[in-house]
């Protein structure tokens, strides 16, 4: 479970909006640096208090959310860089 919650938020998610954002930038929806802006900030990890609160409301499993929330932002330091690189090249 936690390995199919940090792929989402990090690959899924990432990946969606880098295509998204390519796909408004090709038909001239927005400019490069909104598109890249909008890339950049997918490949960030969701802060632990938006995650607990999210899942409390929608009834879920709260120590679940804690512990990807937490492991997803120690995570994310390596993980982003990483992610940045790869879809912008620089």
């Amino acid at each position: 479970f936690n390995l199919a919650v940090q792929t989402f938020c990090f690959l899924f998610v990432s990946a969606a909006s880098w295509g998204l954002s390519r796909f408004l930038l090709s038909v001239g929806a927005t400019s490069e640096n909104l598109a890249d802006g909008l890339t950049i900030t997918s490949c960030l990890p969701m802060t632990i208090n938006m995650v607990i609160v999210l899942t409390k409301s929608a009834g879920g499993d709260e120590a679940s959310a804690v512990f990807n929330a937490a492991f997803g932002n120690l995570l994310g330091v390596f993980l982003t860089p990483a992610l940045v690189l790869m879809y912008l090249g620089e």
